[in-house]
């Protein structure tokens, strides 16, 4: 079983940014679709959590 995708750090965000790249030039497959929107939902979660620290 895979790990879930969690983004804590600054680089974090950037491994997962690098990852998207990859990924994108990468043929489509479900595994694909998978990971991409997994980077996607820890990103955004990461983005909101960093937001709501700066208010």
């Amino acid at each position: 079983m895979k790990m879930p995708i969690a983004v804590h750090t600054d680089e974090d965000y950037e491994r997962a940014q690098q990852r998207l790249a990859e990924l994108n030039s990468a043929p489509d497959s479900k595994e694909k679709d998978r990971e991409l929107e997994a980077l996607a939902e820890a990103m955004l979660a990461f983005e909101l959590r960093r937001d709501e620290a700066q208010d």
